[in-house]
């Protein structure tokens, strides 16, 4: 498997997500990925060594130390160069990955300070893992962002029933269908499970259950459904991802383009979810299915 520019992708948006317990982690999950795929690359090699060249910047922000007096450099490629070694200092420091955060930008609250840190840092560590990817000599070539075939992934939270209906209808129906959790892992980690079992997927479905709660007493999607749908919106386009929505839960605003149906005792989802495939030519065995309304 060789550097995967929507793996990064996906990797750069649960870093744009992340919060206080999960920042570290998923900084981690990146390069550990970048490491374990890149070979002979002089742009890797490059921001490599000069990460030492910032050690300590601005005065040893990774022991805890209050930090007032520091500026973004004014030149673009030390700042894209400062930004991959503040991404990979936080890899590194995993679960204590906040305390760098936190003395660079002093927010109020900790989520608030990562927030920070991404909107002056994020943009630039993208910029240069753009940088590599090019660089790259195995860079994955261009494939067709749609699969031949029938095949729909499901992307899903702790509803179970909900996710059983789906896939009960669809099989009915003839579609074919993937779980993430139901494919043999065979040494892979759950990100690279999305991106090798969706190569073969043609459209996703997404449900959307109340399984988080919030403050105030209110619900929401588990958050990898949120960051599935983002990552097959721009793998598939958005008229090939349709979320089926139970609770009147709230759409996040970032996915307000992407069109859904109400899940609700009385079925009405399911003739609009089968309509919805055959119209983007996936075959769909009506005939087979019509007992069910």
């Amino acid at each position: 498997m060789a550097l995967n520019p929507d793996l990064i992708a996906f990797y750069i948006k649960r870093i744009r997500s992340a919060e206080e317990r999960t920042f570290g982690s998923e900084a981690a999950h990146l390069f550990q990925h970048i490491h374990s795929e890149v070979k002979d690359n002089p742009i890797f090699q490059k921001y490599e060594i000069e990460t030492s060249a910032w050690k300590g910047w601005p005065n040893d922000v990774e022991e805890d130390a209050w930090v007032s007096d520091w500026y973004l450099p004014s030149e673009h490629e030390k700042a894209k160069s400062l930004s991959y070694y503040l991404y990979k200092k936080s890899a590194e420091m995993k679960e204590n990955a906040s305390q760098i955060v936190f003395a660079l930008m002093q927010d109020r609250t900790m989520s608030s300070s990562i927030s920070k840190f991404n909107t002056v840092f994020l943009d630039y560590f993208s910029q240069a893992l753009d940088d590599i990817i090019r660089a790259n000599p195995e860079l994955v070539k261009d494939e067709p962002a749609i699969a031949n075939g029938n095949t729909v992934f499901i992307i899903h939270g702790h509803d179970g029933l909900m996710k059983t209906q789906v896939q009960l209808l669809l099989t009915r129906a003839g579609v074919r269908n993937i779980v993430l959790h139901e494919q043999p892992d065979r040494g892979r980690t759950i990100i690279d499970k999305l991106v090798e079992e969706g190569r073969s997927s043609n459209y996703a479905i997404a449900l959307f259950s109340p399984d988080d709660s919030m403050d105030g007493g209110h619900k929401r999607a588990r958050q990898n459904v949120v960051l599935e749908v983002g990552y097959f919106m721009g793998k598939l386009g958005k008229e090939r991802v349709r979320m089926l929505v139970n609770d009147n839960l709230e759409i996040p605003s970032d996915l307000s383009g992407i069109l859904y149906e109400k899940y609700d005792a009385s079925g009405a989802w399911k003739m609009k979810i089968l309509k919805e495939l055959q119209a983007v030519g996936i075959f769909v065995d009506f005939n087979s299915v019509l007992n069910l309304f």
